[in-house]
């Protein structure tokens, strides 16, 4: 094997065990740098590196209505049948910024977890109030079952986002329902980098677990398009939107 090989694949193990400590450590907490923050205990900031290239990443399932921050901000995720200690992320994608936070210490009251903390670096950094995704899942079983992010306050239906360096053409997005036909299909036929946006008024259908089917290619300039195919497996309840 080419030593070279061996030694990018070293790092990567190194860098995917290191401590949680090291990335995200201690640090000033008048700073917009991501570290551990607290009170609320959680891991805050701007990172310096963005997504990596070659690469679509789906980074929100949520359902929002945020014109602006005020002094702090809310999130609420759904608790679902046998759901502990869903894994939360919250992050903003921007063309010189990552903003991300995550490590959340969630409080639970009863139908739904919730968080809520101080818009400092929000604010602080600029980050366009419209720009805020979310994602939260749940361990329960051989995939995880991703649970729609209320942010802020519902606007009655969901957004699915995903994200790619480069310029991206969906052929297939769809929602399923118990293995029946699709409830809700469309596409993106034209490439496009950056956000895709895709959103569902889930309003009538009724409560249960959903797919979310999509094939997407990554076009590059002279080479062949990457196909991607993918089905995630999240919960819906009407009343979520409302």
């Amino acid at each position: 094997m080419n030593y070279k090989i061996i030694l990018a694949s070293l790092l990567i193990f190194s860098v995917s065990h290191l401590p949680a400590a090291a990335s995200c450590p201690e640090g000033n907490p008048k700073s917009t740098d991501y570290i551990r923050r607290k009170p609320p205990n959680r891991c805050e900031g701007v990172k310096e590196e963005q997504l990596s290239g070659n690469s679509l990443s789906l980074i929100s399932i949520a359902t929002r209505n945020l014109a602006n921050f005020g002094k702090t901000l809310t999130v609420q995720i759904p608790r679902i049948n046998g759901g502990k200690n869903p894994q939360v992320i919250v992050k903003s994608l921007g063309d010189n910024y990552h903003y991300q936070m995550d490590d959340l210490l969630m409080s639970n009251n009863g139908s739904r977890f919730s968080f809520s903390w101080d818009t400092y670096v929000l604010r602080q950094a600029k980050i366009p109030a419209n720009s805020l995704r979310a994602m939260a899942s749940y361990n329960l079983g051989s995939q995880p079952v991703y649970v729609p992010v209320i942010l802020g306050q519902t606007s009655g239906k969901y957004e699915f986002v995903f994200y790619s360096q480069d310029r991206v053409r969906f052929t297939t997005f769809e929602i399923l329902s118990k293995g029946q036909p699709a409830i809700y299909s469309t596409s993106r036929p034209n490439p496009k980098k950056g956000e895709i946006i895709f959103t569902w008024d889930g309003r009538n259908a009724p409560s249960g677990r959903y797919e979310m089917h999509y094939v997407a290619f990554i076009n590059r300039i002279g080479e062949a398009s990457d196909r991607i195919e993918r089905r995630i497996v999240f919960e819906h309840n009407p009343n979520w939107l409302k």
